[in-house]
């Protein structure tokens, strides 16, 4: 059964011992409602099971649409495990990566649905008492890819209908960690953008004030077009460049990762 504690490999294993099993238990739910989409005035069709693995006892929720009179004899099916964490419940997401024709892992972890419904299901109006969040999110965005990739930290940003999703990943599994909704990236771009326009003011103020006279000089006079060329720029000894960058102003920088401005070291 998942459980918050596992590593990546236990629960990529879990996972692979279930989806065997899934695989039976998906076409036993299609020649169940293969009538129904066959016989179906409207469209999308939706179903949805609980399934109980008998050799992990995780339990999976399956989902089966069919959208069109086309796809009645392959309607679109997937699958997740809900698990309990500390900070709410997380999902675990196997889907096939069309890249490799092989299967991918992702879990999601309670924060991150935390993050969806206060930042986005509740500011705009569809959240309502006793819904699914889970479920709500994962139909409204099951198509996802990852939209960059930061090797160096093993962070990646993922453009979704609702959103941003934000996460780290390695070689086997990705890890949803929160959501921003693209009103709040709005703001936090403007923020940004306002406050850059502030620090640039700033900066020039405390350079006017910190340069040397001797550069300052050289600056206002300009050397651009003097028949004699333009005269060397003064140089700034050891003490001056340790004098200007004292008590410099810290530029602000925007973290994807936290949603916030912060401010270089």
């Amino acid at each position: 059964m998942f459980v918050e504690s596992m590593t990546a490999e236990e629960i990529i294993k879990e996972t692979r011992r279930d989806l065997a099993l899934l695989e039976n238990y998906k076409e036993k739910i299609y020649q169940l409602h293969r009538r129904d989409f066959l016989l179906a005035k409207k469209y999308p069709v939706t179903f949805q099971h609980e399934w109980v693995s008998p050799a992990t006892r995780n339990k999976w929720r399956v989902t089966i649409t069919c959208h069109s009179k086309k796809t009645r004899e392959a309607p679109e099916i997937y699958h997740y495990s809900p698990y309990v964490t500390s900070r709410g419940v997380g999902v675990i997401f196997p889907f096939y990566d069309l890249d490799t024709e092989d299967w991918a892992f992702s879990r999601f972890t309670g924060h991150f649905f935390s993050r969806y419904r206060n930042r986005y299901l509740i500011p705009n109006n569809l959240c309502t008492p006793g819904m699914d969040v889970i479920d709500y999110f994962i139909k409204d965005n099951i198509s996802f890819s990852l939209s960059e990739k930061k090797k160096e930290d093993n962070s990646f940003t993922c453009c979704l209908k609702d959103g941003i999703a934000l996460g780290i990943f390695d070689s086997i599994l990705t890890v949803f960690r929160t959501f921003v909704s693209h009103d709040m990236l709005f703001r936090i771009q403007k923020r940004s953008l306002q406050s850059s326009i502030e620090y640039q003011k700033t900066l020039d103020d405390f350079l006017t004030n910190k340069l040397p006279n001797s550069y300052k000089q050289y600056c206002l006079q300009g050397r651009v077009g003097r028949v004699a060329g333009p005269e060397p720029i003064p140089h700034l000894s050891l003490d001056d460049v340790k004098d200007l960058l004292k008590d410099k102003p810290k530029i602000p920088l925007f973290s994807p990762l936290t949603g916030k401005i912060e401010f270089e070291d």
